[in-house]
């Protein structure tokens, strides 16, 4: 029984392929390092001023309110993570993200002021902006691997940090009453969730979609801040 075991084993290991895995690394490998690109995809962002005040540099009415919109963007990112074992990563990414302003509606009347010029904003009215976003951001999270078939994998992760960015609104309408340009850094966090691919025991691609939240609101004014990211990345383990 022993020796019939012993040689259907043997004949297996000629039959079966020798390359059959479905890890994206080699177990030895405990560092990757990955660079890549994509598309952020911002969420609206509301706007409420239940007083007057200063916000930006500009004054603004009271009961001012509205919704800021934007156009995509797009992200550069990088990870360098670390492995505890087949499954589980700690891992931090690196990105830049730029996107622009593309309008905002007004849903209840008022009035903002900036060097002396006065933007006088009119309810259930759309008003194009000239302004654009630029940021920083550094996160710090455990990731996951699961095995689907042979080559591939999903990753689940997320994890937090911060982000420093630019807010800058050159006019409203054509009126420059609404302009400031400002730098914040503030508390980050994300989810993301993808599919790495492997190209070698070396190398692997990945995709991901994350989920973004920036808590970037503003006390008595703004809603935080969040995004949808889709991304793709060249990994190299080292």
């Amino acid at each position: 029984m022993i020796k019939k075991s012993a040689v259907i084993l043997f004949s297996l290991s000629f039959i079966l392929p020798h390359n059959l895995k479905s890890d994206t690394f080699n177990l030895n490998d405990k560092f990757y390092l990955g660079f890549g690109a994509g598309i952020l995809m911002p969420e609206d962002v509301d706007i409420k001023k239940t007083e007057a005040g200063i916000v930006n540099g500009v004054n603004i009415s009271a009961n001012l309110a509205g919704t800021f919109k934007f156009d995509n963007g797009y992200q550069l990112s990088g990870i360098l993570g670390y492995r505890y074992n087949e499954f589980f990563s700690l891992e931090s990414e690196i990105a830049y993200s730029n996107f622009d302003y593309d309008q905002v509606n007004i849903t209840v009347a008022g009035t903002a002021t900036s060097g002396g010029t006065t933007f006088t904003g009119t309810a259930n009215r759309s008003y194009e902006v000239d302004g654009s976003i630029s940021a920083f951001s550094m996160i710090f999270g455990p990731s996951v691997d699961i095995d689907i078939i042979e080559n591939l994998e999903l990753i689940v992760g997320g994890g937090i940090g911060f982000t420093n960015h630019n807010d800058e609104v050159k006019s409203i309408g054509g009126s420059s009453g609404f302009a400031y340009d400002e730098d914040f850094t503030n508390f980050t966090t994300k989810f993301k969730t993808g599919l790495n691919y492997s190209l070698s025991s070396v190398s692997y691609i990945q995709a991901e979609y994350g989920y973004n939240f920036i808590d970037s609101g503003i006390e008595n004014y703004s809603d935080d801040f969040t995004a949808h990211s889709l991304a793709g990345r060249l990994v190299f383990n080292f």
